[in-house]
């Protein structure tokens, strides 16, 4: 039997390879967008795709199902519940399927959407208990959130989950090895593990959502700290339902000169910069939003979400493009109109105005609050910033200052801080782009400051408002 773990960084997301190989049949769960990858694992070891399997309609990026079954022929496999509209094969609870001399069996388990199903896979000749593939509803250590479908939906699920956990799961054979659609990062879970893989024994004994509880107290559990979900989901759920666009007729992107992005941006194109925060702070396009490349540009690029107008985008290296557009494709991120070419220097050559983001230290920051010049926003998440932050600081997620959903004090210098600098560069290019002018970015972050030995505090007092209007949010 073939088994392989495919990881995409930045998604913190999992398709799985499986197959038979004296068969020389293969099935992928949960693709992504971009699929050449999986053909070329799968004919590397002799294997030709013929199923694939969704565990759900995803809400964090673009399934690839319809695009691998358009390149390989193969079946797709979903539940019924989810009425997708691309071609695939229905499958109701306890459908089995054969993959050459392997069974794979779907177990619907409801909670983080009505469809979800769990795809349980066994060998008849081997007395193994055999691998579920969990999706989005087990993870390592957690489980699948149930809000992601809005709060006219979350308690719904809420008790589907709480059957799920305790009537679908529970029961299972200790020893089934779990394979999650997701590791650490991802924002389907609350706090995700990052181990690859898990067992049902082992979740039954540590993960905090088998513990014997009725439904409030299971509510309380699992909704407690609740992170908002990232702005783009929603539209990920429409995309999926209907199927993407094939990548073939995505609009074709090219290097632009600098007066070709000014033009695009005075017709409304968004401008995003992908090079680091430091970069991003010395100089840059007015206006644009910083998503540096690396590990967080999806997501940082989906609370953005600019699916209703052209984006442009700002890199370090014109090679990178290439790179920047599939991370985007992965989430939808289709109207991208091209790149600056050569980058910030070809604008600043072009004579155009730049725009920049002031940038501190962490013990500079310590001399201001000292002397009482700023007001400090902690940009980090609601559970980082309860584990400690700087005694004064006000709690403002970037996420919830990207889509407009907490207040930011208008009085004095406002400086941002997160972990390491790329969440609080994230809220300053928004609060600029809004026309704030006195915005200090804090590179070091929270990590820079403990280095310092400067103290925290777990007193969330001096935030209240602020925690009370996230709290409000996520209601």
């Amino acid at each position: 039997m073939k088994l392989e773990r495919i990881y995409t960084p930045g998604l913190a997301q999992v398709a799985y390879i499986i197959g038979d190989e004296k068969a020389g049949v293969a099935a992928l769960i949960d693709p992504r967008r971009d699929v050449q990858e999986y053909i070329d694992r799968a004919s590397a070891a002799g294997l030709t795709i013929t199923q694939i399997y969704e565990t759900h309609v995803h809400a964090d990026f673009v399934s690839g199902a319809p695009e691998l079954a358009r390149a390989t022929g193969a079946t797709v496999y979903a539940s019924r519940i989810g009425e997708s509209e691309f071609p695939h094969q229905p499958l109701d609870d306890g459908d089995v399927i054969a993959l050459g001399n392997l069974r794979i069996t779907a177990l619907w388990t409801p909670g983080h959407t009505p469809e979800h199903m769990a795809f349980l896979l066994t060998d008849p000749a081997s007395d193994a208990p055999g691998y579920l593939f969990s999706g989005d509803m087990l993870f390592v250590g957690e489980i699948g959130r149930p809000d992601l479908l809005g709060a006219e939906h979350t308690d719904d699920l809420l008790a589907q989950l709480h059957t799920s956990v305790f009537e679908r799961l529970t029961p299972l054979d200790d020893a089934i090895i779990v394979y999650p659609g997701h590791g650490a990062g991802s924002s389907c879970g609350r706090t995700i593990g990052d181990a690859d893989s898990t067992t049902i024994g082992q979740e039954k004994r540590f993960n905090y959502a088998f513990r014997p509880r009725n439904l409030a107290e299971f509510r309380e559990a699992i909704m407690a700290n609740m992170p908002p979900a990232p702005a783009y989901y929603p539209t990920m759920k429409r995309v999926n339902k209907v199927g993407a666009t094939p990548l073939a007729g995505v609009p074709a992107s090219r290097a632009l000169a600098a007066d070709e992005v000014a033009g695009l941006i005075a017709g409304g194109a968004l401008a995003i910069d992908t090079r680091p925060a430091e970069a991003f702070g010395g100089a840059h396009i007015p206006g644009a939003l910083f998503a540096g490349l690396g590990t967080d540009l999806v997501n940082w690029a989906g609370w953005y979400a600019p699916y209703d107008r052209d984006v442009v985008l700002v890199l370090e290296h014109d090679e990178q493009f290439a790179e920047v557009r599939t991370e985007l494709a992965r989430i939808g991120i289709d109207r991208v109109a091209g790149y600056l070419a050569g980058g910030m220097t070809s604008w600043e050559t072009s004579g155009r105005d730049i725009a920049t983001l002031a940038q501190i230290s962490t013990l500079q920051l310590e001399e201001l609050l000292r002397k009482h010049e700023a007001i400090v926003i902690d940009a980090r998440s609601l559970a980082e910033w309860q584990e400690g932050h700087i005694d004064g600081a006000l709690h403002r997620f970037a996420g919830q200052i990207v889509t407009g959903d907490v207040d930011i004090p208008a009085a004095g210098p406002v400086a941002i801080i997160c972990g390491s600098g790329y969440r609080s560069s994230v809220a300053a290019s928004v609060l600029l782009q809004q026309g704030w002018q006195d915005v200090i970015n804090v590179p070091g972050g929270m990590d820079g400051w403990r280095a310092a030995g400067l103290p925290t505090t777990t007193d969330s007092a001096a935030s209240a408002a602020g925690i009370a209007k996230e709290e409000e949010v996520l209601a």
